[in-house]
């Protein structure tokens, strides 16, 4: 058995804080994402996230 087996998976060290956005933030993130998603073709020019979080 190698080292590493031996030792075991190392445990995940969360590093920095919790980021907390506000609600314009929020909906200004899902406007750029949605320009996003329409740029590459995943979502059609007259489709809303929300229309296509109800498909998937």
């Amino acid at each position: 058995m190698s080292e590493e087996l031996r030792r075991g998976i190392p445990k995940a060290i969360p590093t920095g804080k919790e980021v907390i956005f506000t609600e314009e933030e929020k909906r200004k993130h899902e406007e750029d994402f949605e320009k996003i998603l329409k740029q590459f073709g995943v979502l059609k020019e007259n489709e809303s996230i929300k229309d296509w979080k109800k498909r998937t």
